[in-house]
């Protein structure tokens, strides 16, 4: 490799570092919605396309060193506006952004920058001669290299304004190496400047009417602390995570399920504040295990707390644990439970629906004791509970019936649903006889509450509601994610997602009769090699979504590891490119990888089993893909290659913003993975008969 490929590579590089960082900072913006990758991704894709298409018109010379001065000038203003969406639309922090809204804004602050990067791959083959491959396979070896970098290196560490300074400054040196001019080097300060003049102003901006006493990266979302009045906040990639103090909830959240509980003796408390722990501590326990996924949460909850309270937590019986729940449980070693409580917010996200499915309750039963019992609380509905949240929580609900013998169910102001395999008891006056024996002195709490929360008409009427809902929670399937997100949908008014959600079978097979009228179009015709290059842009998002959602289920912080499976897909990008440069026939590699997909796809859930199998799969996947576009890019052997090169990159670009999209928005959501699978391997079956069908053209 020369130095001629450098700029190619740091093409990739920055690309790949200024689409995370924005990605990570639009998630948190619109609340950490999964949902908001396939939207970011769908957008990002549309957009390099666009680019991509209209980039063979510039011939100008330098016109390369051009784009990497504009994607410098770009970079920082994007995630400034990012940041600024918020005080833009007046929503306060934690509030939800309507859908119509979060697709504008992300469209109106990527749609700049990212033309401009789909203008660079066309430039960057004529640049090259030519030789799409060869830049198809640089700018991939640069993306996974952006990749791997910022997840070791910069995720967690550096500001996302610290990162798009660096990019910014990378492209304008990028420019003075290409046009090599001693006048263009005063550019390397712009991006310093734009850093020290916008910082402050932008803070002053974004958390007006709140203090912002603490902003730090984890590798599971963006953590803030805001501070209103005498109450501290704390966002979780922008989602609402606790208060402190708040003694009134943490009252309720300990005292009504150690009431449940006949003997507690051994409790396991899985998430959010460790300010609760105080009210379980007044107990006379054996031992209490408090388990969170992120360190970085438990020092701020920590740190929020007075002196005398942290003293409180320096109990022998007392664990905190850093590490995933689910990981927890499924380790438990002898050790068991009589009561264990998930202090969770409901499941409107893959990461939190991991700790609402059938898979999750029987590893949670497998740590409980004889007559142990799970308790969960799901968000209330007051007066009636609307066919959305009765479907909601109505999966959990039946989840729970499928492991546990016994459900009990609270009013529907309350939201609380305790399993066991043995009887429990709600009944107010035991409750209420309970907690009076054991001398628990409360500020707020007050026995009363038992004959509300548990009251027999209320409690019928809940279990009647839910018990109409048929769908069950599970891992592969997230039912109570899919009826969060079409609540959430009704609440912001939302006609188009509702729609699409409600009629999903009639959308189902109007894609499917699509694809079979685009088949007997393309019949022995050569332009099916273009919709090879569709379908390959299409399997292969849509696939990647498949990982990252199921590795979202599976260990819950795709946040940080986005950046690495993006990376390795990438290297499989290179590897596949750099294979195919010693192609003579390109149609037989093309039915050959056509063919290996569909046999990665039906062998798929297989490698859901372990984390590094996820990176294994994401490899294959981008090798794969990349040996596709590279045969199909030399099979039509187009005479203005530079112009065929952009075309095909604008078709792959095209496949894979629908893949995006319909995977995490429509696919995953309303028909699980398995099923989004099997509809990825009829794409692919079909795309693999068309390129059969004219398997006697010359290439």
């Amino acid at each position: 490799m020369n130095m001629r490929s450098l700029p190619v590579i740091i093409m990739g590089i920055t690309s790949i570092l200024i689409q995370i960082t924005a990605l990570r900072q639009l998630m948190s913006v619109f609340s950490g919605n999964e949902l908001d990758i396939g939207i970011t991704l769908s957008v990002w894709l549309t957009a390099v396309g666009i680019g991509s298409y209209a980039g063979h018109r510039f011939r100008q010379r330098n016109a390369l060193a051009f784009s990497f001065i504009a994607v410098a000038l770009l970079s920082q203003p994007t995630i400034l506006f990012i940041n600024l969406i918020r005080p833009l639309l007046s929503i306060e922090f934690g509030e939800t952004i309507p859908l119509l809204n979060t697709v504008f804004f992300t469209v109106i602050s990527l749609l700049p920058l990212c033309i401009v990067i789909g203008l660079q791959f066309p430039l960057a083959v004529s640049y090259l001669g030519g030789n799409a491959a060869k830049a198809y396979g640089l700018e991939a070896i640069g993306a996974f290299s952006g990749g791997a970098l910022f997840t070791f290196l910069l995720s967690g560490r550096v500001t996302p304004s610290t990162i798009s300074m660096a990019v910014s400054l990378i492209n304008f040196a990028a420019a003075v190496f290409l046009i090599r001019k001693k006048y263009l080097i005063p550019l390397l300060i712009i991006p310093a400047i734009f850093y020290f003049g916008t910082e402050k102003v932008a803070s002053a901006v974004r958390w007006k009417g709140a203090e912002l006493i603490l902003k730090t990266e984890s590798r599971y979302g963006e953590i803030e602390v805001l501070k209103l009045r005498e109450q501290s906040n704390l966002y979780s990639s922008g989602k609402f995570f606790f208060s402190y103090p708040d003694r009134q909830s943490e009252e309720m959240r300990a005292h009504i399920p150690m009431s449940v509980s006949a003997s507690p003796s051994d409790i396991l408390i899985i998430g959010g504040s460790v300010s609760v722990l105080g009210e379980f501590l007044k107990y006379d326990l054996n031992s209490i295990d408090f388990v969170e996924i992120d360190p970085k949460i438990i020092d701020i909850s920590m740190g929020l707390l007075p002196a005398g309270d942290r003293q409180k937590l320096n109990d022998r019986r007392l664990r905190i644990i850093a590490t995933d729940a689910r990981k927890f449980t499924k380790g438990l070693k002898g050790r068991r439970y009589d009561l264990i409580v998930l202090n969770l917010s409901e499941p409107s996200t893959a990461n939190t629906n991991r700790f609402y499915t059938v898979e999750f309750f029987r590893e949670a039963k497998a740590g409980m004791k004889d007559g142990g019992e799970i308790f969960l609380s799901l968000p209330p509905s007051f007066g009636y509970i609307g066919k959305r949240m009765q479907m909601a929580n109505g999966s959990v609900y039946n989840s729970l019936k499928k492991v546990f013998r016994n459900v009990e169910l609270s009013s529907e102001e309350y939201g609380i649903m305790i399993a066991s395999e043995n009887g429990i008891s709600t009944d107010p006056a035991v409750l209420e006889k309970r907690f009076s024996e054991r001398g628990i002195k409360t500020q707020y709490f007050h026995p009363y509450i038992f004959h509300d929360a548990f009251a027999g008409l209320k409690k019928k009427m809940v279990r009647e509601r839910l018990e109409k809902a048929a769908a069950i929670n599970t891992d592969k399937r997230p039912a109570a994610y899919l009826y969060n997100l079409m609540l959430w949908a009704e609440m912001q008014g939302s006609a188009v997602l509702a729609a699409l959600l409600e009629h999903k079978n009639i959308f189902a097979f109007a894609a499917i009769f699509l694809l079979a009228l685009s088949a007997a179009a393309l019949w022995k015709k050569k332009e099916t090699a273009y919709f090879s290059v569709f379908s390959t842009g299409f399997s292969s998002m849509a696939f990647s979504m498949i990982i990252l959602l199921a590795y979202q289920a599976s260990y819950g912080y795709v946040y940080e590891m986005i950046g690495m499976i993006t990376a390795v897909f990438m290297l499989g990008v290179a590897a596949g490119a750099h294979i195919s440069r010693t192609f003579r026939k390109a149609l037989p590699w093309m039915m050959f990888s056509e063919a290996l997909t569909v046999m990665l796809l039906l062998a798929s859930p297989l490698f859901f089993m372990r984390e590094s199998l996820f990176y294994a799969l994401s490899l294959i996947n981008g090798l794969l893909a990349g040996i596709e576009f590279s045969a199909a890019n030399i099979f039509l052997k187009e005479k203005d290659r530079i112009m065929a090169a952009g075309r095909f990159y604008a078709f792959d670009l095209a496949g894979s913003f629908l893949g995006a999209f319909t995977c995490s928005i429509f696919l995953v959501p309303l028909f699980g993975i398995q099923n989004t699978i099997a509809f990825v391997v009829l794409i692919k079956a079909i795309t693999l008969a068309l390129l059969f069908s004219i398997r006697h053209e010359k290439n």
